[in-house]
């Protein structure tokens, strides 16, 4: 039998992580092509899933609830509720209007059990432990970990994972998303080692306290307060920006996600108490207070809000200062002048956190020299709650709305996040290949298989990667157009480098045609797509996803790449 040549489609495809976008180049169509008929598709119907916690009036979580109990209002609308489930210790108990009946003990010999009686499984609970070492203390950041540690060796196992980053003018990934607590928990008491930034700010308030109390004027006072707040908002800018990459980079992960904060306040005006100093020493309200007002950082966080409620990402923040004390008593207080408000400076360290926390459906836990209990009561959230699933009646992909979720009887409160975004299929793949850069992803329906070539020079600084991608045809879904059968594959690939560096996401749409009597012949190849990548030098790690238009299905693939500058006969025997 002659053997079929299967088609190469070229694309010259940029990953230069110094910031070169990713560019496509579709070859050239072939001088005559036969107009393509009508394309079928599927249609891709979004359900929005909201997971919501219901208490009583002593915070204990509410159990035997239904659908019926529950209202969604959408931008002013109610939605006709058209999912629900419910867990309670971890387990579905509750699916639509019929309640899920308990496993049945084994009998002693019994035989194994037929898959339709196996459990219904609950979404993953995935939690990073954000360690906010630029806004903590050695000695707050150290009590609050001894809990939180405690806290993973019993709760993270099973279908909860957690990692841990910490952030200091620099984000770390301590520990990638792993189920194992007691692995989470050493990790975390190597991070009580590591320095603490937080403890250098507090030695440059007090500089500049002392420097307003030697000011000969307001204008002095000022300038000092000024130059102390604009680097404080430099740092908090960064530190905002941290949380945000982190929560974006979740966005295409699957289940519950939860980003555990710990800090020792992340302040609304960066310098807030110190204006009020000024106002309290020179007896005025004027400049120190216009002062205040430009330094206000609300906007940034209210950006940490739409990225998590767009990701589905509930917060949980931990204010690890604990008690507070009065700062009049305290010995940078004895030579002070005046007195630093400790309401002021309290409320402006703790409101944003609030503020992320309830926006998204979670809680901040302030004021508590000891946290485990409020750990605690996040996993009973995570363990114990309700997902309220409907289709919008005002569908519009890819923009934010406006959601309220009320339950019916008295007495009871509901938590939720406040906002959501309805996101097309588009955006959710894009979302789930970009985070399989950091988070692997294995769903593979196509059977997509990833061949890395040869780096060969392209100029002095990049190499080309040659990169080949095979899917069986018999993956592929082609329909009968007369005399050929066309189908349509968009190609996402994205790469991030050792350092981090992330290069800009490239789609590539590319048509399958084969003749409709030698579909069967086809089924026993592959389709294959080449690409070249422009790289530099060193470890990069690619995430390529296919999804077959017509039916819309996704395949997700990973591949680590190592660019090496030698020539092949000079690398290890050990190879890439």
């Amino acid at each position: 039998m002659r053997c079929l040549k299967t088609p190469r489609l070229a694309l010259t495809a940029a990953a230069v992580l110094l910031a070169s976008p990713l560019v496509g180049q579709k070859p050239p169509a072939p001088a005559e092509t036969p107009r393509p008929g009508p394309f079928i598709r599927s249609v891709d119907v979004t359900i929005t899933n909201l997971d919501v916690v219901v208490t009583d009036s002593k915070g204990n979580r509410v159990k035997g609830l239904t659908k019926a109990d529950f209202e969604v209002i959408e931008d002013g609308q109610q939605q006709l509720l058209t999912n629900f489930y419910a867990v309670d210790g971890g387990k579905l108990v509750f699916l639509g209007d019929e309640p899920v009946p308990p496993e049945a003990p084994a009998p002693a010999e019994a035989a194994p059990p037929s898959p339709a009686a196996a459990p219904l499984p609950v979404p993953k609970t995935r939690i990073v432990i954000f360690v906010d070492n630029l806004n903590l203390t050695p000695f707050n950041r150290n009590r609050v970990l001894r809990n939180v540690e405690e806290w993973a060796r019993e709760s993270i196992h099973g279908n909860v994972e957690a990692m841990v980053v910490t952030w200091d003018r620099s984000l770390k990934v301590k520990r990638k998303f792993t189920n194992d607590g007691r692995d989470i928990a050493d990790v975390l008491k190597q991070v009580e080692e590591i320095s603490a930034p937080g403890q250098a700010r507090l030695s440059e308030r007090r500089d500049a306290l002392q420097q307003i109390d030697d000011a000969q004027s307001e204008a002095e006072a000022v300038a000092r307060v000024r130059s102390y707040a604009l680097s404080y908002k430099n740092d908090l800018d960064f530190t905002l920006d941290a949380i945000k990459t982190t929560v974006n980079q979740l966005a295409g992960v699957e289940g519950r996600k939860i980003l555990l904060h710990v800090s020792d306040g992340l302040p609304q005006s960066p310098g807030a108490e110190l204006w009020k100093y000024i106002q309290d020493k020179f007896q005025s309200s004027s400049a120190a207070s216009l002062q205040q007002f430009e330094f206000d950082r609300t906007t940034g966080f209210s950006g940490i809000v739409q990225a998590a409620n767009a990701a589905g990402v509930t917060i949980y923040a931990v204010d690890a200062s604990g008690l507070s004390i009065d700062s009049s008593v305290t010995a940078e207080a004895r030579t002070q002048k005046a007195r630093i408000d400790d309401f002021v400076e309290r409320t402006n360290l703790q409101s944003m956190l609030s503020f992320m926390s309830e926006e998204t459906g979670g809680e901040a836990f302030l004021n508590r020299n000891n946290v485990l209990p409020s750990l605690k009561e996040v996993e009973k959230d995570f363990s114990s709650y309700y997902s309220l699933g409907y289709r919008s009646q005002r569908a519009g992909a890819d923009r934010p709305h406006k959601v309220v979720v009320k339950v019916k009887r008295k007495g009871l409160t509901v938590r939720a996040r406040s906002t959501y975004v309805e996101k097309g299929l588009e955006t959710r793949v894009q979302e789930a290949v970009t985070s399989a850069l950091y988070f692997a992803r294995d769903d593979n329906a196509l059977g997509v298989g990833v061949e890395i070539g040869e780096p060969a020079p392209a100029d002095s600084q990049n190499y080309f990667v040659p990169v080949r991608v095979r899917i069986p045809y018999s993956r592929i879904t082609l329909l009968p157009d007369g005399p050929k059968s066309r189908g349509r594959l968009i190609f996402y690939f994205i790469v991030v480098d050792s350092d981090g560096k992330q290069s800009d996401l490239a789609t590539q749409q590319v048509p399958v045609e084969v003749d409709t009597d030698k579909v069967d012949t086809y089924a026993r190849h592959d389709f294959i797509y080449d690409v070249k990548m422009l790289m530099i030098p060193g470890g990069q790690r690619l995430s390529l996803a296919v999804r077959d238009e017509p039916t819309n299905i996704v395949s997700y693939v990973q591949k680590s790449i190592f660019v090496s500058v030698l020539p092949p006969e000079m690398r290890p025997k050990s190879g890439r």
